[in-house]
């Protein structure tokens, strides 16, 4: 069996649904989904065969909307405007948080009961599991579907993302809870426990404690190459590139492309060693010092990202090492640009 452990991390979650969407591409199927926070949201929503629903929320997310901002604070900030308006909506924001003690949870509750999660996940054949913290007594908790009444889901599933910027309230038989991030933020070990052979671990790089897993050699971690913003980011075009990235990664780790920071078609060793055929000694050994390697393949990589970054390639897309270099040959003549010249 293989699983999907998806950690917490706000709307750093939106890079989950790129992972989803690569692994099943990539023609992997996955039989049991388990989330902190989140990912207990993500998971949920997975196990239930709704990743196209899943894809359209975070596409279309108002991050201010659930935290109880203003339609006015949230316009204004995606304008990147700066002014005295912007400052007074703010401080009215900030002093209703002040006096609620805390972020409301209405918002959040109105979507999970939209989404009515519970009426596809009880009928579907895959796991779904989640972690919380029970606050009266600190215990862990980690429930799978079985363990969780249909008419209770949201609110575990509430439970799980209780992060202390929330007005303290009473959940579930009048207890209160922590996000599951305060335990385990990358639960993959309950899946393991359950006898998992395979488990796609979705590292968030959130704060939160990660535990040691049982069985490395049945885990897989899939980490974001670049930042993801603020786990409260409210910038839609961030978000949908977090989508992106999480789909390029994932393609990267499962079909053992190459690269650093751009994503390349593999190659053997003689390719890169032909790639070098022309370029002069001098040119060559000033490269393999300014990038620290003599490995052909990393280093005619190395160049190639170094440039790429330099002319702000897009990470989305998988390059050929050929076509890059026919795309910036000759550009400039120095530097680095020179030993590209040379390839």
């Amino acid at each position: 069996m293989i699983g999907l452990a998806l950690a917490g991390g706000g709307v750093r979650g939106a890079y989950q649904i790129g992972v989803y969407l690569a692994l099943k591409k990539c023609h992997i199927k996955i039989d049991g989904f388990v989330g902190t926070s989140i990912g207990s949201f993500n998971a949920a929503m997975l196990a239930s065969g709704r990743d196209a629903e899943l894809l359209k929320f975070w596409q279309n997310v108002n991050v201010g909307a659930i935290l109880g901002f203003s339609d006015k604070l949230i316009s204004e900030l995606q304008e990147n405007k700066l002014d005295l308006g912007l400052i007074k909506e703010g401080v009215s924001n900030f002093k209703d948080f002040v006096f609620n003690k805390g972020f409301s949870t209405k918002q959040m509750q109105d979507i999970l009961k939209n989404f009515n999660i519970a009426k596809t996940l009880y009928n579907s054949k895959k796991d779904f599991g989640l972690v919380t913290v029970r606050f009266n007594d600190l215990k862990p908790l980690y429930l799978f579907k079985n363990d969780i009444p249909p008419e209770k889901l949201d609110e575990y599933i509430l439970a799980s993302c209780y992060l202390p910027i929330f007005k303290f309230e009473k959940i579930i038989d009048g207890n209160y809870y922590l996000d599951g991030g305060f335990y385990d933020n990358i639960p993959a070990n309950a899946l393991l426990k359950k006898g998992y052979t395979k488990v796609y671990a979705i590292d968030l790089e959130a704060i939160g404690i990660k535990r040691p897993y049982l069985d490395k050699k049945r885990i897989i971690e899939i980490k974001p190459s670049r930042k993801l913003g603020s786990i409260l980011n409210y910038n839609q075009d961030r978000i949908n590139d977090n989508i992106k990235l999480g789909y390029y990664d994932t393609l990267k780790i499962v079909k053992n492309l190459d690269g650093y920071k751009y994503i390349f078609k593999v190659h053997g060793n003689w390719y890169y060693k032909y790639l070098l055929r022309n370029v002069s000694k001098k040119t060559l050994e000033e490269m393999q010092k300014f990038f620290r390697t003599k490995d052909n393949k990393k280093l005619v990589i190395k160049a190639l990202e170094y440039v790429m970054l330099q002319e702000n390639f897009s990470y989305f897309k998988v390059y050929s090492p050929y076509k890059v270099i026919r795309k910036i040959q000759h550009r400039k003549k120095y530097g680095v640009y020179r030993f590209i010249n040379q390839l």
